[in-house]
């Protein structure tokens, strides 16, 4: 009788991962990285020129190519999307910077103060002390290797999907951040 019961209990098992699988084929879960658009009557202007249609928002680099501290812009939408000069204006301003990159990446050497949270250590016990930190109301920025890198787009879904809003990803990321002679700081090992 166990014998027969234990099957049916595989039975029904294996028809909910079927049906699970088949409506995952169907219906697949897709997240994506909602950018801020421009204010009514402001012209977009990218971040990068050689990425034109980045898009831009209210809390948009001027012209002169400043960009507001976060005590400024503390209502104010930002960039989604920035490049080396931006992150390195919100760095001096005392934003929170992420690194998404592997551990051993983070170790070698990474933006001053950075919190090593990665889209796999989200959710875990891990990212306890980052989390901690972070405040939703607040700017933060986001880099990974930059490139094809898509870490620091993965890690924004992410916390897009907690609440966090005020996200920039710093598209060229680390690589550009070590070439433009910005202060790095390494992990003894």
């Amino acid at each position: 009788m166990s014998c027969l019961l234990f099957q049916r209990i595989l039975a029904i098992v294996g028809l909910g991962v079927i049906i699970g699988a088949a409506d995952t084929w169907i219906r697949p879960t897709t997240l994506e990285l909602t950018l801020k658009s421009p204010a009514a009557g402001q012209t977009p202007s990218p971040s990068n020129p050689a990425t034109p249609s980045a898009p831009m928002s209210s809390g948009a680099i001027a012209a002169s190519g400043s960009v507001p501290s976060a005590a400024e812009n503390a209502g104010a939408p930002l960039d989604t999307m920035i490049d080396v000069v931006a992150a390195k204006k919100l760095f001096d301003d005392g934003v929170v910077f992420l690194d998404a990159r592997i551990t051993e990446e983070f170790r070698a050497g990474h933006v001053p103060q950075a919190f090593h949270l990665t889209s796999a250590m989200f959710n875990t016990p891990a990212a306890d002390e980052a989390m901690k930190a972070l405040d939703t109301a607040q700017p933060m920025v986001i880099y990974c290797g930059g490139g094809d890198c898509d870490a620091s787009k993965n890690l924004a879904i992410l916390l897009q999907g907690a609440g966090y809003k005020r996200i920039h990803i710093f598209e060229a990321g680390f690589p550009a951040w070590e070439k433009a002679g910005h202060p790095v700081e390494k992990e003894s090992k």
